[in-house]
Parts: C-alpha cells; sequence; structure tokens
C-alpha cells in the first residue's frame, strides 16, 4: 500500500515538473545556457550556413566546349566543315582570390554579430536566475511573515473574549493573512514561469535548485579596464570596414576580363579529299566601353560610410562603458549604504520579541514585516541593476566569456 502511494506521488510530481535538476552551482547551469541555449543554437546554426559563403567564393568556371559543323557547294563540289574548340575560362585581375576575401570576411562579420546577439541573451538569462534566487528568498520571507500572523490570530481565536481593540486588531490580522497569500501566489507564479523558461534555456526538464542559483552580487567587487576591439559591437564595425575595403579589390578586380583560351581543332572535307588543322582558340572582352568604374565609386562610398561606423561605434562604446560603469558603482554605493540585512532581521525579531511580552501592538508586528519586505524588494531592484551593469561591463572590455556566475 505503501509503495503504491509512493509511486503516485512520485508520478504527480514529475507531472508537476517538481523534481530537481542534477545541477550543483551557478558554473553549471551558465555552462548549459551557453551550450543549450535555443537562440544560441539558433544563431550559430545560421553561422554555420554562412560558413558555406567561402564554397560559392572559390568555385571556378567550367569550361567551354564550342562547335561548328557545315555543308555546302562549291564549284560543284561538296564541302563538308566541322570546328570544335575547348576553352578554359581564366580569371584575370585576381578576382577568384578577391571573392574569396570578401567571403571570409563576412563570415567573420556574421561571426561577431552572432557573438554580439549571443551575449545579449547570456545576460538575459543571468538576470532571470539572479530573479529566480530573489524568488526564493522573496517567498521564503513572505511564508515566515504568514506563519506569524497566524499563530498571532490563533491566539486571538482562542480567547473567550476580545475587547473591541483586540477584535480589530484579529480582523486586520485576517486581512493582512489574505493579502500575504495573494502575494506569495503571485510570486509563485512568477517563480513558476522563471523556472519553466530557464529550464527550456538549459535543454532540461526539471525545477532549477537553489544551490545552481547565482550567489548576490558581491558589494566589494571591483571592476577597472576600457572597451577593447574584442567588444563584439566594436569589432563587428570593424569587420565591415575591413568587408567595404576588401568589396572595392573586388570590383576592381572585376574590371579585368576573363581570357577564355583552349585548344581547337578543324575537319574539312571536299569530295575525296580531307584536311585536318589544329591549333589554339582564345576569347577576350576588351575593357573599352565598360571598366566597371560605377561599382568602384559605390565601393569607395561603402567605405567611407563603414570608417564614419567605426569611429561612432568607438565613441558609442566609450559612452555606453562609462555609464554602464556609473550605473554600477551607484547600485553598489546604495547596496552599501543601505541598512544591513542582519540589522533588520535583528530589529523585526526585537518587535516580535516585545509583542508577545505584550509590550506592542499587533499593527507594529505587521508593519515591522512590511518594512522587512519592503527593504527586501528595493535591495534585490538595486542587485538586479547591479547585475545587469556588471555583465554589459565584461561585454565592453571583451572579458566577458572570462568571468562566472
Amino acid at each position: 500500500m505503501y509503495k503504491i502511494s509512493f509511486f503516485i506521488l512520485f508520478i504527480v510530481a514529475k507531472v508537476q515538473g517538481t523534481t530537481f535538476c542534477n545541477i550543483n552551482n551557478s558554473s553549471e547551469i551558465l555552462t548549459l545556457l551557453k551550450k543549450n541555449h535555443p537562440a544560441i543554437i539558433q544563431n550559430n546554426a545560421y553561422l554555420d550556413f554562412v560558413k558555406q559563403e567561402t564554397l560559392t567564393a572559390k568555385k571556378r568556371p567550367n569550361p567551354e566546349l564550342e562547335g561548328q559543323t557545315s555543308v555546302g557547294e562549291s564549284l560543284g563540289k561538296v564541302i563538308y566543315s566541322t570546328s570544335l574548340s575547348l576553352k578554359h575560362v581564366f580569371e584575370l585581375g585576381g578576382k577568384r582570390q578577391a571573392r574569396i576575401n570578401v567571403a571570409e570576411r563576412k563570415i567573420e562579420v556574421e561571426s561577431e554579430e552572432s557573438r554580439n546577439k549571443n551575449e545579449d541573451i547570456l545576460i538575459k538569462a543571468i538576470i532571470k536566475l539572479h530573479r529566480l534566487r530573489q524568488l526564493y528568498e522573496l517567498i521564503s520571507l513572505y511564508k515566515e511573515a504568514l506563519n506569524t500572523f497566524k499563530e498571532i490570530r490563533k491566539s486571538f481565536v482562542k480567547r473567550k473574549y476580545l475587547s473591541p481593540e483586540q477584535q480589530v486588531e484579529k480582523e486586520t490580522l485576517g486581512i493582512a493573512i489574505s493579502d500575504y497569500q495573494l502575494k506569495i501566489s503571485k510570486l509563485d507564479s512568477e517563480k513558476i514561469n522563471l523556472n519553466r523558461h530557464l529550464s527550456f534555456f538549459i535543454g532540461k526538464e526539471c525545477q532549477i535548485p537553489r544551490k545552481a542559483l547565482p550567489r548576490r552580487i558581491l558589494e566589494n567587487k571591483k571592476i577597472k579596464g576600457k572597451e577593447k576591439n574584442t567588444y563584439s559591437s566594436l569589432a563587428v564595425a570593424q569587420k565591415k570596414l575591413e568587408l567595404a575595403k576588401l568589396n572595392y579589390k573586388k570590383e576592381k578586380a572585376e574590371a579585368f576580363s576573363n581570357l577564355l583560351i583552349g585548344p581547337s581543332y578543324k575537319f574539312q572535307k571536299e569530295n575525296v579529299s580531307s584536311s585536318h588543322t589544329a591549333g589554339i582558340a582564345f576569347a577576350i572582352n576588351l575593357p573599352i566601353l565598360n571598366t566597371n568604374e560605377g561599382r568602384k565609386r559605390q565601393a569607395i562610398k561603402r567605405i567611407h560610410k563603414a570608417e564614419i561606423a567605426f569611429r561612432n561605434a568607438k565613441k558609442e562604446s566609450q559612452i555606453d562603458l562609462k555609464t554602464w560603469k556609473t550605473k554600477y558603482n551607484n547600485f553598489i554605493k546604495s547596496l552599501k549604504e543601505i541598512v544591513s540585512r542582519g540589522e533588520l532581521e535583528k530589529k523585526h525579531h526585537k518587535i516580535e520579541a516585545l509583542f508577545k511580552r505584550g509590550i506592542i501592538s499587533t499593527s507594529l508586528v505587521i508593519e515591522s514585516h512590511r518594512q522587512l519586505l519592503s527593504f527586501y524588494a528595493g535591495r534585490f531592484e538595486f542587485e538586479i541593476g547591479a547585475v545587469e551593469a556588471l555583465w554589459n561591463i565584461y561585454k565592453i572590455n571583451g572579458e566577458f566569456y572570462n568571468n562566472q556566475l
């Protein structure tokens, strides 16, 4: 009987998704995010697709087989004539290598853009992980407060007689209990939603345990460094400038005509006599009327545009780094200045002790819990802001993948 009951409970737990992931720490979960996040997988798949550009660029033109046959009559004689030529195409001016260089730089541009997108995806996921850890803490605090209110209310219910003031306190506690139950339900819904999305992001169907979530941000953590060319957004602009220059070289190469050259053979027969001739056939367009000037001028304009974009990206990265550093330092400064968790909880327990001795009223107990929870809500907002700023600083400094949660 007990085995059947245990089995039923296990099945219900599986259906409700209450099984926890086998993840021991935040480093493991960050590794899983990098590997299994659907958006990152999609970006990497597109990058693999773009990498095939080089195969297209490396292709060589197929040789041309040209033939002609004719039958005619001259001075009463029937003349048969057949000619064949096989011409190989030689791309002059370094067109093929220019194509390959452009294709390879396009891949590098896409690679940096993919890295930029992946870093933004991971920052959002990291913020969600910190929020999930906060929800575990908040729900625990709300439940603790709820249990305190229920215990106090129970003491009023047990009494045979209540003064008007005590009746008001009892009703006030009932309202507070209902309010906290609703808030716990709302926080639970947010926690379930985050858990499901994060489980999807790490490629598992399970709840993320609290031990796998990142710890609180360190208030004494110092940041340094300046923007680098390894910053993905800046690297994209730099690679696009290099691509524009290579495109110009490609357009210059396109001004050269292709040379078609190869062996030729001709057979001719007049009545009973015949002749065979062999030689070399060639063809080339003369670059007189068209030297690809329009394309070359467009390419020069693209270089100018890319240079402006790179300068702007460099300036913007400097502004972004200063902005994120200022935000981070302000958040950390505020977290240091506000009352510490230990001090607030000490005051909170002191108020509860005074209530049990009958020195203070129920309303003051409710207010002390409200202040404690309000403190945590405010603190958590600052923590999320600091986390977002810190990881954006890592991104701009080109140190994103060198850091752990």
